[in-house]
């Protein structure tokens, strides 16, 4: 009878297999979950449910799914390393924090487990776990080549003095020339950091300059396809009418904010999630992905498609927890897709972040960036020619769209925060200050390269710190503006 049994429910899998396939969603759905009822053990059967559930948006349920299959396979490292990843992926950072420490617990703790963790941790804010873990990685002697832990650990903490047991292990591994060239890159930006917190400017440069040189060779970027690619955005624009705008009524408003990389988005971000009622996504990589999908499939300006994205990105953007009335995407990067932005979600506002641009060009070149999508930042006439097109595409949209864009100046955010608060806040219509929490939400999860800047103090120090690089870095002053006036432009 058992043997029968196992065989009916793995038919019965095939089955729902090919439902997904077909489309067929929700019938797929229900005979899954009735499998897993009857044989909670069945493991392709939760991975595929799992899979199903995070295509529709519903994260909570399937990192719940994904928790309940790891429990019951007995939290071994393997199973628990893949089931934490697609629980991270789904942006439920504490759900797998909590599985990898049951795991390690049991004693079931490897390298990568640790790694996994302490990555998680630094994505929650909690800082000291982490670097508990990234060492723990780095005494299990985890493979530096598939996690990046000297650098990882770098950013968990500022540094007083370079007798610091990291920095070490973060100039061993840099020059370590058996290492691949972008885990040594990571350790590189993590050593510069180190310099820069105990203010050896002329050491972070020479560093910068190697590391940034060996991201490079392995991810190179284009400024004439990226001037291409502004142009005919613009020329598309003039010659055309926008096209659709979706006519949705919806009790919900999703808001968008860009800018440049390391322009305050993150902060920004943070600090509308302070409000009742604002939820955070954090940087969603879901405008991008529909944007090129529509371009591919020519279907941009077809009603129905749209409609389909509209809904897609609205599950993933509101998602099975709490409901709220404004959803928060920061991902900076979706300055580029602000019409089709517009045609999807007629209540969308746009808050668009700028900052002196010299600091925003030397924090841009200081941070390690895996994503291919940020290549420009890897050397400064590449982000000069990024920063030319991002402009001219903000001034493109904003003399063309029908978009409420605000733009708000890092510098008068760090200086007069109140009153960039309360004018964001009536933009955007939310309750009133009384409503607003005085700290960071707790658990909140970051992901983005501001992870530990977003968390801490508002500083003026960040303000005209490009002066401390300036005789190290004469490309600072040749490559970009002086804009110090930038806070004088934070208006509607």
């Amino acid at each position: 009878m058992p043997v029968n049994v196992g065989h009916d429910v793995n038919a019965r899998f095939r089955t729902a297999q090919a439902l997904w396939q077909d489309g067929q969603v929700e019938p797929a759905r229900l005979l899954l979950e009735d499998i897993l009822a009857r044989q909670p053990g069945h493991a392709d059967a939760a991975t595929l449910l799992a899979k199903l559930l995070q295509s529709q948006g519903l994260l909570e349920r399937a990192s719940e799914v994904t928790a309940a299959s790891c429990r019951h396979l007995g939290l071994d490292a393997d199973t628990t390393l893949r089931c934490a990843q697609f629980i991270r992926q789904s942006q439920r950072q504490q759900l797998a924090a909590q599985l990898c420490e049951e795991a390690i617990a049991r004693g079931n703790a490897t390298g990568d487990l640790h790694a996994l963790a302490g990555n998680i941790y630094r994505e929650l804010g909690e800082f000291d776990a982490a670097r508990r873990h990234f060492l723990a990685a780095l005494d299990a002697n985890v493979n530096l080549d598939m996690w990046f832990v000297p650098g990882a650990l770098a950013a968990t903490q500022r540094y007083a003095a370079v007798d610091h047991p990291d920095v070490e292990r973060l100039i061993a591994h840099f020059h370590n020339v058996q290492g691949s060239p972008r885990a040594r890159a990571a350790s590189g930006f993590g050593l510069a950091k180190v310099y820069d917190d105990v203010g050896e400017y002329a050491r972070a440069v020479d560093v910068l300059r190697e590391a940034n040189a060996l991201v490079r060779r392995d991810q190179p970027w284009s400024r004439d396809s990226w001037g291409t690619w502004v142009a005919t955005r613009e020329r598309s624009g003039r010659e055309h009418d926008p096209g659709p705008r979706l006519q949705t009524v919806a009790e919900w408003t999703p808001i968008f904010v860009v800018g440049l990389p390391r322009s305050g988005t993150t902060l920004t971000a943070v600090q509308l999630a302070r409000h009742d009622g604002v939820r955070d996504r954090g940087e969603l990589p879901h405008i991008p992905y529909i944007a090129d999908r529509l371009e591919a499939s020519g279907r941009a300006r077809d009603p129905e498609a749209l409609r389909e994205a509209a809904r897609l990105y609205a599950a993933h953007l509101r998602q099975d927890d709490a409901p709220a009335s404004w959803y928060v995407d920061n991902n900076q990067m979706n300055f580029r897709h602000l019409d089709l932005i517009a045609r999807l979600f007629p209540r969308a506002r746009v808050i668009h972040c700028v900052r002196n641009r010299r600091d925003t060009a030397l924090s841009v070149w200081s941070q390690y960036f895996a994503n291919s999508a940020c290549a420009f930042a890897n050397d400064l006439d590449d982000i000069a020619a990024f920063c030319a097109g991002h402009d001219r595409l903000m001034q493109h949209w904003k003399n063309t769209l029908d978009l409420p864009i605000h733009t708000v100046a890092y510098e008068e955010m760090v200086e007069h925060g109140e009153a960039v608060s309360e004018r964001l806040r009536a933009f955007l219509g939310l309750p009133d200050k009384a409503g607003a929490r005085e700290r960071p939400v707790p658990g909140q999860v970051i992901t983005s390269a501001s992870m530990w800047q977003a968390r801490q103090p508002v500083y003026r120090s960040s303000i005209g710190r490009w002066r401390a690089y300036a005789p190290f870095m004469p490309e600072l002053e040749r490559l970009f503006p002086d804009d110090n006036g930038s806070a004088s432009r934070s208006v509607a």
